[in-house]
């Protein structure tokens, strides 16, 4: 019965990531959504695959990767909330952006010195999957995830929209009062696909303010902030 919760996440990531087929010329915003997209539906396929495949090598090497994913991808959220930040209030994409990279770069190495490296995984007791056997916090995702509730509240008052701040805070707040709970990861994988629509609606809200279409070749958030955030640093 579990299992369904997650192939029915699974393929609503699967839906959002075909509806940003409308979305063209966003730059790196755009392509960090669908790869985000892409690791959420593979994360609860591979969750949901758990009672069937945890025997076989093939779910170790899966969840393996399921892991990875997170920890290298999720920091450069922070990229996408600068550049929306940019969007909204008008401001150079210059040192906001890369700034950004810094910080997600930063984050990701923390997790590959603190969490990958050492990554160790184990059967976990009240639903069939992998897990990480240290049972340490992810710090990196934790300050990525403070962050992005901190410039979702800045971007609420300067611009009035609210959902990139409640999107994040809702994840914020269900992950911390539920960690540890053996049932908290449902409610954390739900979480995590209402993060994912309002950081969709954000990308469509700022091309919208831009003066873009969302659908054609015109439709980015600005010239500028493509150039900054698609080439960390202004390089290819």
């Amino acid at each position: 019965m579990l299992s369904a919760i997650f192939f029915l996440l699974c393929l609503s990531h699967v839906g959002l990531l075909l509806w940003t087929r409308q979305l063209k010329g966003a730059g790196f915003p755009l392509l960090f959504l669908r790869c985000l997209l892409l690791t959420l539906a593979f994360d609860n396929l591979v969750v949901g695959l758990g009672p069937y495949l945890l025997p076989s090598g093939i779910y170790d090497i899966l969840s393996t990767l399921r892991f990875w994913g997170h920890a290298i991808l999720l920091p450069l959220l922070l990229v996408f909330v600068a550049s929306a930040w940019c969007g909204f209030t008008g401001s150079s994409p210059v040192w906001p952006v890369r700034l950004a990279w810094i910080l997600a770069g930063l984050a990701i190495a923390y997790g590959y010195f603190f969490d990958l490296a050492s990554l160790s995984l184990a059967p976990a007791e009240y639903y069939p999957r992998l897990v990480a056997t240290d049972g340490q916090p992810p710090y990196a995702t934790i300050i990525v995830n403070l962050l992005v509730v901190i410039t979702g509240a800045w971007v609420w008052r300067l611009a009035s929209w609210p959902w990139l701040f409640l999107g994040a805070l809702q994840i914020f707040v269900i992950n911390g009062a539920l960690a540890g709970r053996e049932w908290g990861f449902i409610a954390g994988n739900a979480a995590e696909l209402l993060f994912a629509v309002s950081l969709l609606g954000t990308l469509k809200r700022v091309m919208n303010l831009q003066g873009h279409s969302t659908v054609g070749p015109a439709g980015s958030i600005s010239a500028s902030l493509h150039a900054v955030s698609v080439r960390p640093g202004g390089r290819n």
